[in-house]
């Protein structure tokens, strides 16, 4: 969900001059000659255009288009996927947890951004659960995957130690899940999942959610949650749950954040 970029800095040696003035151009002057520069030749400064995308509510009808999605850019991403090898070759799928993250694309709550070639850029799937629905009962010994069944039980932990509903006001009945978060590598760093979250947060407010809830399991997901305002009410250290994948540093802890709406 949220991923580390690194960018070139460029230094602008003072090697020439340019004709006819032999104006010097350095990287302190650079922004101020170039414009006065290029009037002289009747040229004018262009900027780049940013690239631009559309938000979408997604349906039961781009399951297959969001499976395709997150296994380019999510299912092998993820931290636990790759501490337990879930994903062994890259034609390897896992249907457990391809079927677990489009079970709530029915309820309407879920957001893609789309380009201008009508490809996916970035998806977050969400979904609602209700005060009166809860259910602490451990689901992961229902999964037939033996390497899936290892993240299901440490969710259903979560779930179960948080107990979001008793830090939630009483009058509040509905929450909003952000079950998965996933961007086009060529579109991180861009801020699309901030947009993507608030749109989140917007259809939440419109189903009569009035709270948010964000399970972070790596170090980039709990960074994500906080620069969004997300208040951690629950986490844990891998390493004091001996079933749960142990990924390597910084991950070294599952968080359950939550935002009042």
């Amino acid at each position: 969900m949220a991923v580390t970029s690194a960018r070139s800095i460029v230094n602008i040696k003072e090697k020439g001059h340019f004709e006819p003035e032999n104006a010097r151009i350095n990287k302190y002057t650079l922004a101020d000659k170039l414009p006065a520069q290029l009037s002289e030749l009747e040229l004018r400064p262009r900027t780049m255009a940013k690239p631009s995308y559309t938000l979408c509510r997604l349906s039961p009808a781009d399951k297959d288009a969001v499976i395709d999605f997150l296994r380019r850019f999510f299912f092998r991403d993820e931290p636990l996927n790759q501490t337990i090898n879930l994903l062994e070759t890259p034609e390897s799928r896992c249907l457990e947890l391809e079927d677990y993250a489009v079970s709530t694309l029915h309820e309407g709550v879920s957001v893609a951004a789309v380009d201008d070639n009508g490809d996916f850029v970035g998806i977050v799937i969400n979904g609602t659960v209700r005060r009166e629905e809860v259910d602490y009962t451990d689901k992961s010994d229902e999964c037939p995957h033996p390497k899936f069944k290892r993240i299901l039980k440490l969710l259903c932990h979560l779930d179960r130690e948080a107990r979001i509903w008793d830090k939630l006001p009483q009058e509040c009945h509905t929450v909003m899940e952000v079950r998965i978060a996933s961007t086009h590598s060529e579109w991180r760093g861009r801020g699309l999942m901030r947009v993507l979250c608030e749109e989140s947060e917007r259809l939440a407010r419109e189903v009569g959610a009035s709270a948010m809830r964000m399970d972070t399991t790596s170090a980039f997901s709990a960074a994500a949650a906080e620069r969004l305002n997300y208040k951690s009410v629950y986490g844990i250290f891998y390493e004091e749950l001996s079933y749960a994948p142990h990924p390597a540093p910084p991950h070294l802890e599952a968080k359950v954040y939550i935002k009042e709406l």
